[in-house]
């Protein structure tokens, strides 16, 4: 096989040059991201699947679809040993941050501000070595009780109801999620089924191993991510469109070897 002229080439999260059997998983993604910001019900998706069939390699392609349609996004790594409200309150001020001034000091968007201050200072979030802080007086009983689950919905509510007034819709996107204690990921899917009820234009697309695949299929949806084993005769067809040198034989064998032992994008 021609090595330089070969597309298939691993590496953790790179994106192939074919993204074999994945077109469902886009589609729902484009529906839901579609039905989101038009305002309508919409479940958020984890993505469940072993190491190497490619999640992080989805999730990138989903937020770039995200992007496209106009929405506000944050791409998340849940390191395995960082809490919950350490990762989400950095990408959530990020998310703010880029509402214009006049959208943030209006009545919902000075109401998101606070809802976060509360939050990062009941769980004592910090970015680097600096405790999480805005210069606002947050109301009481907003994501202050010190519970998670109650917390964190009402601060993704309260960041929804700023993002519809202004017009904005906001995909978070979380990969490693078997990372997060049971709690917290309790506490995220139902923070954002809440978020569903209301129609607010926010969503969740995650991914992570298949420990996480837990009774949540209610408020998320969750879709299996398969090996390319899973999708040999596609793969074989577009190894047998490309020169990459060999005959049929030789190129049914590269693909069982890539499908079998590639390891992860």
């Amino acid at each position: 096989m021609d090595r330089v002229g070969n597309p298939f080439e691993p590496g953790a999260g790179t994106e192939p040059p074919e993204l074999t059997g994945r077109r469902p998983v886009m589609e729902e993604a484009r529906v839901a991201l579609a039905r989101t910001k038009a305002g309508r019900f919409e479940k958020s998706v984890i993505l469940i699947g072993l190491r190497g069939v490619g999640k992080t390699v989805l999730l990138n392609r989903i937020q770039l679809m995200a992007k496209e349609a106009g929405y506000l996004s944050e791409f998340i790594e849940s390191p395995e040993k960082d809490r919950l409200p350490d990762i989400l309150v950095p990408a959530l001020r990020r998310i703010l941050l880029s509402f214009d001034t006049k959208e943030q000091v209006s009545t919902v968007g000075r109401a998101a501000w606070n809802a976060l201050k509360a939050f990062a200072k009941g769980f004592k979030v910090k970015v680097g070595d600096v405790e999480v802080g805005m210069d606002l007086d947050h109301s009481r009983g907003t994501a202050d009780s010190g519970m998670l689950e109650r917390d964190l919905t009402d601060l993704i509510v309260s960041i929804g109801e700023a993002a519809k007034a202004s017009k904005k819709s906001i995909a978070i996107l979380i990969d490693e999620l078997q990372y997060l204690k049971e709690p917290e990921l309790a506490a995220l899917i139902t923070a954002l089924h809440r978020v569903s009820q209301l129609k607010l234009p926010v969503i969740l697309f995650g991914a992570g191993l298949p420990q996480i695949a837990l009774d949540h299929e209610r408020f998320v949806r969750c879709r299996d991510i398969l090996g390319i084993d899973h999708n040999l005769r596609s793969l074989r067809e577009q190894l047998g469109g490309r020169h990459l040198g060999g005959d049929r034989r030789h190129r049914d064998h590269g693909a069982r070897r890539l499908a079998g032992s590639c390891g992860p994008f």
